[in-house]
């Protein structure tokens, strides 16, 4: 009987891994090197005079700023209600984008006649419509989040259509002639592959949330981070005003990381 020959252990299958994380490590190096570089430009154009300190401050100053906003409570209402209209928008957005795309995907006729008036309403300023829709909701939560809404849907809404629609079609064809239901189609076939597509723009819409809260907040607000700006602007307190802008890029970063780790999980589970 002939010995079985088993092909020697290359550590090829390993190769991937240490290429994978040898490019992370560079990365991470490569980004603190940026900040490094950023923080210390930023350091010497506010102390050597070449810009003003009332258009300028010291990053040192900031984060005084900062820990005092932090140590005398005066930041978290602020931010609790800013990310309280961040997130109510964003998951009106997201629902009400994947139900209309849904529809849209499945029905031709209901996209082409309802389509061109979303377009139409995405080409009008949300700064401009701002007060518009503070006079319709008031001047509690609700325009916040609508404007918030706003922003974050339409991304989800076209990502949402072409995920459900560009399928192969020996796909659809394999699971019709297996007798599938409209159901298992779009369960087993047309959602996994949307999701490639959602995801992406379920970081953009967090992001275009909470600008869209922050312009909520500039028009018309009693908290929250965009009135925090706005008074410190008008106070001339501009070390504030540099703190709460690091605050609002630490949410930013915060949400992007809670939505790209929930597509980790999500595709490993599917």
């Amino acid at each position: 009987m002939a010995t079985p020959v088993v092909a020697p252990d290359t550590g090829e299958t390993a190769r991937p891994s240490r290429s994978r994380s040898s490019a992370g490590t560079k990365s991470a190096v490569l980004a603190v090197l940026i900040f490094i570089v950023i923080v210390t430009g930023w350091q010497v154009l506010a102390t050597s005079g070449a810009v003003s300190p009332l258009l300028l401050a010291p990053p040192v100053d900031v984060l005084a700023a900062l820990g005092q906003m932090v140590s005398d409570g005066t930041l978290w209402p602020h931010l609790s209600a800013t990310v309280q209209e961040t997130v109510f928008g964003f998951l009106l957005a997201v629902a009400a984008a994947l139900v209309i795309g849904s529809a849209f995907a499945y029905s031709p006729i209901v996209r082409n006649a309802v389509y061109p008036y979303i377009l139409v309403s995405q080409t009008f300023p949300k700064v401009a419509i701002a007060p518009l829709i503070v006079a319709i909701f008031g001047y509690d939560l609700a325009p916040k989040v609508v404007l918030a809404a706003l922003l974050a849907f339409f991304p989800v809404l076209t990502n949402t259509m072409a995920g459900l629609t560009e399928v192969s079609d020996d796909e659809v064809n394999l699971f019709r002639s297996l007798r599938a239901s409209k159901w298992q189609e779009l369960r087993h076939l047309r959602i996994p592959n949307a999701l490639a597509f959602i995801f992406p723009a379920l970081n953009s819409a967090a992001v275009l949330a909470l600008i869209g809260a922050i312009v909520g907040e500039f028009v018309a607000s009693r908290t929250g981070i965009g009135y925090a700006i706005q008074q410190f602007t008008t106070t001339g307190e501009v070390a504030a005003t540099y703190a709460a802008l690091i605050v609002l890029s630490i949410v930013g970063l915060t949400f992007y990381g809670l939505l790209t780790l929930t597509e980790r999980l999500v595709r490993r589970n599917r």
